[in-house]
């Protein structure tokens, strides 16, 4: 009910909640769509008129049955209970008949209805995906964008992977994102060692901008993260490279102060509250700079599925203007010979192609295709960038890299 009045779910979720609560909500928010068209099928009323407490609890008593494996007859007893808890006896039968309907034929109504409707997302973005990448590509990044986010982690030594094995702890590595680690039988063990500092949990693909930024950079001896909270690229930057100086700023105060021991863990590095669109840096002084932009987040359904509801097509428009404004204030600080990685976490061309394709004079594109590790699943972009589709490994994202000559 929070989420749907405009809070995110991953803020909501971060104080530690228990695992049932948490897998409920973030499958109610992925499966909305599919949920409620099953749900208006055996619903004398539309959802949107019923009180948001019922309607809260018709989502969870399906998506139990339908997601998480819980009998219908335990799912839709348990929905009539919380409903009665919850101050709305009066609708408990209500809920009752329809959960008992709902429960028994929700595949049969998936099967017929529309594949954005069976996939769970808005009918706008899944025909804007196909049209761009092609149906196949666009349904197997939505099917990506259904499935819970694996857990993984880089750690910050090699002696806290080393404890964790010896209390036989079967760590698994990722299959193209050196250095990402999960603990499929065991996840608990290594959020808990993520909670100790010893390791950075954070999303293979966001580790890989890490990787392609140091190896993009080799040889310069400075760093400016222009839009660093909350803080785990830069982090991942120190360990991974050998700066002389290394800077890692973002708008907000209060962000920078959350990402700071994070970043500090990893190496040496001042955290600073600043405004990339008037940065107080040197212009023209810095050998590397990242600017990992403000987006839409279309690759982090999987993580943050509350995003997919809220954006529209106009959405895309209003972030592209001041992501090509930071884009024209983040180049001006590179040093010539320097480098500008620029990365989003989203697939739309508007967001990525669309803001690097008019450099100013002395800047061009640079093939990333040898900065990347073997197997990572990329398409190229119009642009000469990379971009790499919601897939089972890892999040959406696109990068460019910009060479000042």
């Amino acid at each position: 009910m929070r989420v749907e009045e405009g809070a995110f779910s991953s803020r909501l979720l971060a104080g530690g909640e228990a695992p049932a609560a948490r897998v409920r909500v973030l499958e109610v928010l992925r499966s909305k769509r599919a949920l409620d068209a099953v749900l208006e099928k055996y619903s004398r009323r539309k959802l949107r008129k019923l009180d948001a407490e019922i309607r809260a609890v018709l989502r969870i008593g399906l998506v139990e049955t339908m997601n998480l494996d819980v009998p219908p007859a335990i799912a839709t007893d348990g929905a009539v209970h919380l409903s009665r808890r919850l101050g709305k006896a009066s609708a408990s039968g209500m809920v009752n008949a329809v959960l008992r309907r709902a429960s028994s034929a929700w595949k049969a109504v998936l099967e017929s209805s529309p594949i954005d409707v069976r996939l769970s997302h808005p009918e706008w973005l899944y025909r804007r995906w196909a049209e761009q990448l092609g149906q196949e590509r666009a349904e197997g990044a939505m099917a990506s964008a259904q499935e819970p986010a694996v857990t993984w982690a880089w750690f910050l030594d090699d002696d806290a992977r080393r404890r964790l094995r010896d209390h036989e702890v079967d760590l698994e590595p990722h299959p193209w994102c050196p250095g990402a680690w999960s603990a499929p039988h065991d996840a608990a063990s290594l959020v808990k060692t993520v909670s100790d500092g010893a390791a950075y949990a954070q999303d293979p693909s966001s580790q890989l901008v890490s990787h392609v930024a140091t190896s993009l950079s080799k040889g310069a001896t400075d760093c400016l993260d222009l839009c660093a909270a909350p803080g785990g690229k830069a982090a991942l930057m120190l360990s991974l490279g050998e700066w002389k100086s290394a800077v890692a700023a973002d708008l907000r105060l209060n962000r920078v102060r959350l990402m700071r021991p994070q970043v500090k863990r990893a190496g040496t590095c001042a955290t600073v509250a600043a405004d990339a669109l008037r940065p107080p840096f040197a212009p023209g002084g810095w050998d590397f700079v990242l600017l990992d932009a403000p987006c839409t987040g279309t690759g982090t359904f999987r993580r943050h599925p509350e995003l997919k509801w809220r954006l529209d097509p106009e959405s895309v428009i209003t972030l592209v203007l001041r992501q090509r404004d930071l884009l024209a204030s983040a180049v001006q600080l590179v040093a010539p010979g320097g480098a500008l990685l620029y990365t989003t976490c989203s697939i739309e061309p508007e967001e990525n192609e669309g803001v690097v394709r008019d450099l100013p004079a002395g800047f061009e594109i640079e093939n990333l295709e040898p900065h990347l590790p073997p197997g990572v699943p990329w398409l190229p972009t119009a642009a000469g960038g990379i971009r790499i589709l919601p897939n089972p490994h890892g999040d959406g994202f696109t990068m460019h890299a910009v060479r000042r000559r």
